[in-house]
């Protein structure tokens, strides 16, 4: 029964996805995530995002062939993805340490060529399981907790318990096709 009721939630998290917009689903998204926080936060989070982006498209040298993957959490962001040399991502990280709100950056960003389309499809398809499997889960609450999955590496970040943060690595760890998983969680007691 559970295997689906998760295979129902995949199913129509696939086939609404391409009928929401891009600001409808970080909205969407925004609301399961920031259950805990207030609309203010959010917003200031989505905004960090788009600053982050937008100064990632302002420089060229970043935009162009680099893939980097902005999230943010409560002031906390996560950059992810690939950039051709070390300097770009130094400068990437550079950039988002200077936008304002920004508490603290984890860069997880590595030297090389960007992902593939193939591998943004599989990453995205990745998420979107874990994210149901979370739903369906018993005694756990995937409302504070966000996933991004890059080149395999899936990213847990928000605010949790410890125990709702070990749940959380242990659902996306069993998941296939998940090479490595990386906790970035201020915890809640």
């Amino acid at each position: 029964m559970r295997y689906l009721a998760c295979l129902l939630i995949v199913t129509l998290t696939l086939s609404l996805q391409s009928c929401i917009s891009a600001v409808g689903a970080a909205a969407v998204g925004g609301i399961l995530i920031y259950k805990r926080k207030s609309v203010e936060n959010f917003a200031r989070d989505q905004h960090i995002d788009a600053a982050i982006n937008n100064a990632y498209v302002k420089n060229g040298a970043l935009w162009e062939h680099n893939h980097i993957v902005v999230s943010c959490v409560n002031g906390n962001v996560l950059l992810a993805g690939e950039t051709r040399s070390t300097a770009l991502r130094n400068k990437a990280v550079a950039l988002a340490k200077n936008v304002n709100g920004v508490q603290r950056v984890y860069n997880e960003i590595t030297i090389g060529k960007p992902v593939s389309l193939w591998r943004k499809t599989r990453d995205a398809s990745i998420t979107i399981i874990i994210k149901s499997k979370m739903l369906v889960a018993r005694n756990f609450d995937p409302s504070g907790i966000k996933v991004i999955t890059n080149n395999g590496v899936v990213y847990l970040m928000g605010i949790a318990s410890p125990t709702q943060s070990d749940k959380a690595a242990e659902i996306a760890g069993t998941t296939t096709g998940v090479k490595k998983v990386v906790k970035v969680f201020q915890y809640i007691t």
